[in-house]
């Protein structure tokens, strides 16, 4: 069955049973960091240790990413939507009962493995479902119920994890998942492409072995630094398997993943300023709390409070962007979210100081996320849309991968510089902290500047009267 077969009703029932399990995906990955406290007094685990749950989530959904071009080529739609929430089903009840951390990773690690087969499914979907002059809309919902989750997840958590056992946001999602996977059992069609393509099972271990390696890497890097020794080895052969995986891909007449999607100048180019988006979208995210509460000294309360406001921001922006792209196409409004990152970062770098009132750090948050909404969606639709029909799981998945990567090195890179601030230092010292937060919103500075230039290259999309 194709798109075209559809409905209006069905199409609309396919979207929302789509973005309901990949928002479920995305809010599980932001609920249990307020219960990590609660879980290592538990199981008796230290701070390094319950990070795992985070990390292995991660992991995860990096190494399954890539492969998903594979299995939407090889799989039916129905048959893959109910193999991934069957996973993430079974993860979060593994999570429920968990007797012990292991235990308890192991369903983290189940999890992630349905939530890393969705999201590409998602926008696979979505761009599929649409037409070229709407997808931009499409888009701006898978925007819209995507970031919310980030800024709905830690206010739920805190509320269950300060009345409940931690258990209880297991709790929670089981049948919300459970719901999802009986819905697209009894209303999923199948909208992709079946196409010829051999599994070949050592380009998936040198995808898991590179992807997998790099990411661990990265994070060790932000653990012990650039020196750790894991970290180094970590990173090394990670970019080894990375390199054969994609020299392997360019070989074999049915990759796995298409690489030569990046040889179509406008997506390669969509790629690079992906990564700069969700770089600095991760790392301000990531800073602006840790400034709250170690340079300013408020608690974790009011550092997750300083974020909420911009994540509402970005939340509804993206649908207002996915619109305003069907209207004038991705350049112009890149361009105006690129200048918006410019004159945020740059605030952050010249007004942030010890005694900063709240709200001016809020504003400048919510116009930074402003920036972000307007690039992110519409940028990746942009990419999408210079690429044929059959080609689109592989684009997904080749900008999915590059964002997540790519931005957790621009993170790592941006953080550093706080960490070098305090370098020498046994205890955390605001005023040195504050510059090490200064400096880095510098780099973010030079990080939006660039976006901004590539933005600049663009082409220009004609948009047809029907289009508006």
């Amino acid at each position: 069955m194709t798109s075209t077969d559809l409905s209006r009703f069905h199409r609309r029932l396919l979207v929302a049973i789509t973005l309901s399990a990949s928002f479920l995906s995305v809010l599980t990955q932001f609920l249990l960091i307020t219960a990590f406290p609660k879980i290592m007094d538990e199981f008796a685990i230290n701070s390094t240790e319950v990070q795992w749950l985070t990390t292995g989530y991660m992991i995860t959904i990096a190494v399954l990413i890539p492969i998903t071009a594979y299995f939407i080529d090889t799989f039916k739609t129905r048959t893959l939507m109910m193999s991934a929430m069957f996973l993430f089903l079974t993860g979060t009840l593994i999570g429920l009962v968990a007797p012990s951390f292991p235990v308890l990773l192991a369903g983290r690690i189940i999890q992630g493995m349905g939530s890393g087969i969705m999201i590409p499914l998602m926008q696979t979907i979505l761009f599929l479902l649409y037409p070229k002059e709407k997808r931009g809309y499409a888009m701006g919902l898978a925007g819209l119920v995507i970031n919310v989750a980030p800024a709905v997840g830690p206010p739920i958590s805190g509320v269950l994890v300060n009345y409940f056992d931690w258990r209880a946001l297991f709790l929670l999602t089981l049948p919300i998942a459970a719901l999802i996977l009986l819905l697209v059992y009894l209303y999923m069609r199948n909208v992709t492409e079946l196409r010829q393509t051999a599994i070949d099972v050592f380009s998936i271990l040198l995808s898991t072995v590179g992807f997998g390696g790099m990411l661990y890497g990265f994070n060790k890097v932000q653990e012990g630094g650039v020196g750790d020794t894991a970290a180094i080895v970590s990173l090394f052969v990670g970019v080894l398997a990375l390199v054969l995986f994609a020299v392997r891909q360019l070989r074999l007449t049915a990759p796995i993943l298409e690489i030569r999607v990046l040889k179509v100048p406008i997506f390669a180019l969509v790629a690079v300023i992906s990564i700069l988006s969700f770089s600095l979208l991760i790392s301000t995210e990531t800073i602006l709390p840790m400034y709250v509460q170690n340079a300013q000294q408020f608690s974790a309360f009011y550092g997750g409070l300083i974020v909420m406001p911009g994540a509402l921001t970005l939340a509804v922006m993206s649908l207002f962007a996915g619109r305003l792209f069907d209207q004038y196409g991705g350049k112009i409004i890149a361009i105006i979210g690129f200048m918006l990152l410019v004159v945020s970062t740059l605030g952050f770098h010249v007004i942030l100081e010890l005694n900063t009132p709240f709200a001016i750090t809020m504003f400048l948050f919510m116009l930074a996320m402003a920036g972000v909404a307007l690039i992110n969606m519409p940028i990746m639709t942009a990419g999408i849309n210079a690429l044929s029909d059959k080609l689109i799981p592989h684009g997904t998945a080749v900008i999915n991968t590059a964002r997540q990567f790519g931005g957790s090195l621009g993170l790592t890179f941006i953080i550093s510089f706080i960490s070098s601030a305090q370098a020498g230092s046994g205890t955390i010292e605001p005023a040195v902290y504050l510059t090490g937060v200064k400096t880095a919103f510098f780099v973010a500075f030079l990080f939006a500047v660039t976006g901004l230039i590539l933005s600049l290259f663009l082409k220009k999309e004609k948009r047809d009267a029907k289009s508006g």
